[in-house]
């Protein structure tokens, strides 16, 4: 016990209570006091004291009884118990003992010797609780996720976590114990690991964090951010170190930058369509887009000639001369069938009944993975795009998309090339085709949380609606459309252990969590044609009174669109079903946005958007 000590006094002779309360309370206790057995009972139930100092003539319940209840008390049991009695016979001590007294005290009390024994207990529950928060401690480090590891000025290992040992695929604990955490770091990243440990064994710098690789004992490598505290006591300086394996993290960001450079190489390809009208030179670009991003060996694009009705090599990369210089008819072979089906056409393997012509027959020769995607624009079958890789592949959801958005492109490139007249209907398609793109991304994010299946598509609308009803100008409708698709992009960088908890997050993984619209911001910036539409994924997240994240901007600091889009997004979330609560009535979601004006929202967006609202209902 410490100087914050609750101990109850359970006595009912009043002037005992008052020296006993005296006494304790000068020792800095904080004393309860209770005149009988059943109010001993009560009030311990209901404080859980430190020590209980129980006399044992009580009327209804003496102190016997009161004892032999509390350590058949689960919660109540560990509670010491002194009993206070002038009964001095050895029976009566062994009754007390057997009802789990922990020690007596004769009535007429010697002042030296309560307090003799108030400080040994003292003493005893001090030692008690040291060992239980220190067995908790340990159990929380053997149960982190995380590794977990203290290490000494020359980093070498003193403790090890199960998570840890696990990590670096170690046989056990005792292997890693006393060798040095920097075997177990790539070269590439010591010298900013020993700069970290420099700088907080000199005590300039309290906590440091870096990502490197880790190598485990079998020599796998794992991206990890490490996290470094230093603390000090009898022994020394020491250092607490945190291992995150961020390979989920890691490929989360590098499917978006692939994102990000597909959408990119669209744009490049939609620049190359509007500025020249070269066919050959156009279609070049494409398929050293397609190759770049889709690491595929050979694509070839063959045109459809209406007056030999043959299929024939507009542009290739990979095909063997041979193979370039064939032409086919629309009717027959394998791009034949995607010709004349407008389906694509999609083989693992070339089967050998399917190899009718010889110029099918060459390409199994030479590949093992064939593609043909039909080119189509304005509804009319412009050719076929093929694709060949040498061993066999399995493409991913994202590969086909990006696939498909480039035989758009090609179809589009190929018609503008005949059909300049229609420049601004092709224009038109390309930016249907990122915006697509856009559309695509928010329905996998949508997909990749089902609670929110839905939500972009709808507060999409509902924010051109408002924007619309506040007099934004038509011209920035397009970039507001864009935003509101894209504006929890950055989630894509968070982790699904974060994103998909069914409980509360930690303090940590909400750190994580509020980085998604800096991540947004990132990934975005280095698209020209998104850079208008930034605001609302980057600044969704800001309050009207500064309390928001990630910058902490105030009133007219936050773009208008990111604040119309924030009172649009809480009335979505509020008006739809969520496994954890049911959808809040028209009613209950209006009284909330009211209360929030000023603070969380702009006061004239929210008047705006009830306004808007209640014009709906009265149509």
């Amino acid at each position: 016990m410490d100087a914050t000590s609750t101990i109850l006094i359970a006595d009912d002779d009043p002037g005992a209570r008052l020296v006993l309360q005296r006494l304790l309370t000068r020792e800095g206790h904080r004393v309860l006091m209770a005149q009988n057995g059943a109010e001993a009972l009560r009030q311990s139930i209901e404080y859980t004291p430190d020590l209980l100092l129980l006399d044992v003539l009580m009327p209804e319940i003496d102190g016997f009884e009161v004892c032999r209840q509390l350590r058949n008390h689960t919660r109540l049991r560990e509670i010491p118990i002194l009993l206070i009695t002038s009964l001095g016979d050895q029976q009566s001590r062994v009754e007390g003992l057997s009802a789990g007294a922990n020690g007596f005290i004769t009535k007429p009390f010697d002042m030296a010797e309560l307090l003799a024994h108030v400080r040994t207990i003292t003493r005893l529950n001090r030692y008690r609780r040291l060992l239980s928060e220190q067995e908790r401690f340990q159990r929380l480090i053997e149960l982190s996720p995380e590794g977990i590891a203290i290490i000494n000025e020359e980093s070498r290992l003193l403790l090890v976590n199960p998570a840890l040992v696990a990590l670096l695929e170690a046989p056990s604990a005792g292997y890693l114990l006393g060798d040095t955490l920097l075997n177990y770091l790539h070269i590439a990243g010591l010298d900013r690991y020993r700069a970290g440990i420099r700088a907080l064994m000199q005590e300039t710098q309290q906590v440091w964090r870096i990502e490197l690789d880790l190598i485990s004992v079998n020599g796998h490598a794992t991206p990890a951010e490490i996290s470094l505290g230093r603390f000090r006591d009898q022994n020394g300086a020491f250092a607490q170190v945190i291992i995150r394996d961020i390979s989920e993290r890691k490929r989360a960001e590098a499917q978006i930058y692939r994102q990000v450079s597909r959408l990119t190489s669209l744009h490049t390809i939609g620049v190359a369509i509007t500025a020249s009208l070269e066919l050959p030179a156009t279609l070049a670009i494409l398929l050293d887009r397609l190759i770049e991003e889709l690491h595929v060996d050979a694509a070839s694009v063959l045109l459809f000639n209406p007056r030999t009705t043959m299929l024939e090599t507009a542009c290739n990369r990979g095909l063997p001369r041979d193979l370039a210089e064939v032409a086919i008819c629309a009717e027959e072979g394998l791009a034949g069938m995607a010709f004349r089906s407008r389906q694509t056409v999609s083989l693992a393997t070339f089967p050998s009944e399917m190899l009718i012509s010889p110029r099918d027959q060459m390409l199994a020769a030479a590949f093992a993975t064939y593609f043909a995607v039909p080119l189509q624009a304005r509804d009319e079958i412009k050719g076929v795009l093929e694709i060949l890789q040498r061993a066999s592949f399995t493409p991913d959801e994202h590969w086909w998309t990006f696939l498909e958005a480039l035989a758009m492109q090609a179809a589009i490139a190929i018609d503008t090339s005949s059909l300049f007249e229609d420049l601004r209907r092709t224009h038109a398609e390309l930016k249907q085709s990122y915006d697509a793109t856009i559309a695509g991304w928010s329905r996998a994010l949508d997909l990749r949380d089902r609670e929110t299946e839905g939500h972009s598509e709808r507060v999409t609308e509902l924010t051109l609606r408002l924007a619309r009803w506040m007099g934004i100008p038509e011209d920035q409708m397009e970039h507001i459309r864009r935003g509101a698709l894209l504006h929890d992009i950055g989630k894509m960088g968070v982790p699904d252990h974060i994103l998909l908890k069914p409980g509360p997050l930690s303090v940590d993984e909400w750190a994580i969590m509020r980085q998604h619209p800096v991540y947004a911001f990132r990934w975005l910036s280095a698209i020209p044609f998104l850079q208008p539409a930034l605001d609302i994924p980057y600044a969704h997240h800001e309050r009207w009174d500064g309390s928001g994240y990630p910058r902490g901007l105030r009133g007219e600091q936050i773009p208008l669109a990111a604040r119309i889009f924030a009172v649009v997004d809480v009335w979505d979330a509020l008006r739809s079903d969520r496994p954890y609560r049911s959808a809040w009535t028209e009613e209950q979601t209006i009284a909330y946005l009211r209360s929030l004006a000023s603070t969380h929202f702009d006061p004239a967006v929210v008047a705006a958007f009830l306004d808007m609202i209640g014009q709906g209902r009265r149509e």
